[in-house]
């Protein structure tokens, strides 16, 4: 016992030591990490940026609309069907080919189910929603989510395809709406923001700006905002809105090699889709103006010829439209619709199917370099429209006329029929290097050439021995039945 008392006294002062560097290696690791960062609040060169508070009141009224657009947007989910053709129907119909593979009956087609999603935004406490056709056509189911989760189920009130616009209803009440602006006062350079809900992210926002107006679309009627704010598959049928917070937009499009955004989105004017929704609402359907008019567009050295700026070829005139009611010609060139000037055959189908049937407008024409109004009360534009027929091949087999290295030749009945033309000179052929090649092709009539009558290859004939060595030819041209202006310089 005594023994192992002294061993103990021996280890005492170490394990005494052992404790002391304990202690103070806590005193020290506790200092250490009592101690704290003291971080800087302030950027000081930003914050003595000049009119700071203007950029950040900018940012206060972007969180403002973002605060008061979101919940009127809406996410839209779809269920629908498609019956897709079965391509081996026809070659099993054969009774020794089902019994040699073993089928009973081959389908004729398959059914399969198909799932979308898009957006749209409330329009009215009621439950009325706006969105694209094209987000729920072909629908089965259609699934309205809020932005507070609760969904309802949506029947489609209307539609108008040609303009990719519908209106949505849901049986709810009390409801958070959008602000609606005016599409005619948007400008390039205004600020444009989207919010929708892209690849099913719900509440997406994005801000950009306008980068064009009066884009083409897919149809005749539609004419799009152009923006490069951020849209992407899911945004379609949500709303594009101004720094004031009012929708000025459906956004509806994109322009990208891999369906994804690549800087260009479009949306149609929401003007345009109010003017479909009244008549959605009032009629059932949608209906346009129609003069009954085939239009051309002029090319420029025509218009030089001309001596005009702008214009729009009347190509044909329907028998017992209302452009023939009212005195429209073919070869009549519009300049001016209801006073606004046109450029395109684009310009004056807009405007035109814009006002309703029974309208009246007023068109400046020009008219063998005459100007004059005339005024038109519209007609229900029709739904279905024909083809046009192939010109005949036969040839006349008369004198011919060469002319610019084209060969003219008399055009007979059948010819002028299927070109739509009263009376001419059909070309025949065209050397490769002629200027004849860029404006015309064999088959076409020459009517008139620099406002000369062509009714026969005698007039052409004697037009070329009188004014063969011009400088510039204007051609009146009849092809596949459209009548057109084209003008010519050597």
């Amino acid at each position: 016992m005594k023994h192992k008392h002294a061993s103990f006294s021996w280890r005492w002062p170490w394990v005494l030591s052992a404790l002391v560097i304990v202690f103070a290696l806590g005193l020290s690791c506790s200092h250490l990490f009592s101690q704290s960062i003291s971080y800087q609040n302030k950027n000081d060169l930003v914050e003595k940026t000049p009119n700071l508070s203007s950029v950040l009141a900018l940012q206060e009224v972007l969180r403002n609309i973002a605060q008061s657009v979101m919940p009127a947007v809406v996410s839209i989910t779809v269920e629908g069907e498609e019956v897709i053709p079965n391509p081996y129907a026809d070659f099993f119909d054969d009774p020794f080919l089902r019994r040699f593979f073993g089928f009973d009956e081959m389908p004729k087609e398959y059914r399969r189910k198909l799932q979308g999603a898009g957006s749209g935004f409330i329009v009215s406490k009621d439950g009325y929603i706006f969105s694209n056709y094209h987000v729920v056509k072909g629908a089965n189911k259609i699934v309205v989510i809020l932005s507070d989760n609760r969904q309802f189920q949506a029947k489609v009130v209307g539609y108008d395809e040609e303009l990719d616009f519908a209106i949505l209803k849901i049986n709810a009440n009390n409801l958070p709406v959008v602000a609606i602006g005016d599409s005619d006062t948007v400008q390039v350079g205004d600020f444009a923001i989207a919010i929708g809900n892209p690849f099913g992210l719900s509440g997406t926002y994005t801000l950009g700006v306008v980068s064009a107006l009066g884009r083409q679309g897919m149809t005749g009627f539609q004419r799009f905002i152009q923006t490069d704010t951020a849209v992407n598959p899911g945004n379609s049928g949500g709303p594009l809105i101004n720094i004031r917070g009012q929708v000025i937009g459906i956004n509806t499009a994109i322009r990208s090699q891999t369906g994804a955004y690549e800087g260009i989105s479009f949306a149609i004017p929401i003007n345009t889709a109010l003017a479909s929704a009244d008549q959605i609402l009032t009629k059932g359907r949608v209906e346009r103006g129609y003069m009954g008019v085939v239009l051309g567009e002029i090319d420029e050295t025509t218009r030089k010829l001309l001596k005009i700026d702008g214009g729009v070829l009347i190509a044909r005139v329907e028998k017992n439209s209302a452009a023939e009611k009212a005195g429209l010609k073919a070869r009549d060139i519009i300049l001016k619709v209801n006073g606004k000037s046109v450029s395109k055959p684009e310009d004056v189908q807009i405007m035109i199917g814009s006002q309703k049937p029974g309208a009246t407008v007023t068109l400046e024409i020009l008219r063998e370099n005459k100007k004059q109004n005339i005024q038109v009360t519209l007609d229900k534009r029709p739904t279905t429209s024909s083809a046009q027929k192939e010109p005949s091949q036969e040839q006349p087999g008369l004198a011919t006329v060469e002319f610019l290295g084209g060969i003219f030749a008399e055009a007979n009945k059948s010819q002028l029929d299927a070109n739509g033309a009263e009376y001419g000179v059909i070309l025949q052929d065209v050397k490769e290097d002629s200027v004849l090649t860029q404006i015309m092709r064999p088959g076409d009539i020459v009517m008139a050439i620099n406002n000369q009558p062509i009714k026969n290859i005698s007039d052409f004939r004697d037009f070329v021995k009188r004014y063969g060595n011009e400088r510039s030819y204007l051609f009146v041209i009849a092809s596949r039945g459209y009548v057109y202006y084209r003008g010519i310089e050597r």
